[in-house]
């Protein structure tokens, strides 16, 4: 992916309200809470792509809970 492609990505999701960011978590534990909280198959837990949607999944329901009780 080029420059040009990143920025117009990187415009879209600031257009859309959303943002990508970088965090640094304990990998087995994270994968036991996505895992406990059925966001994460428990044979994926080495896949970084079934991690990473499983914490977003985790993540945008969390919001949109707390976004609904407020």
């Amino acid at each position: 992916m080029g420059a040009a492609e990143r920025q117009r990505r990187y415009r879209d999701r600031r257009k859309a309200g959303r943002r990508v960011l970088r965090i640094e978590i304990d990998e087995v534990e994270l994968a036991v809470v996505l895992e406990r909280l059925h966001f994460l198959d428990p044979q994926k837990a080495d896949d970084d792509e079934a991690v990473e949607r499983g914490l977003s999944e985790m993540i945008q329901v969390l919001c949109r809970g707390l976004a609904d009780d407020a």
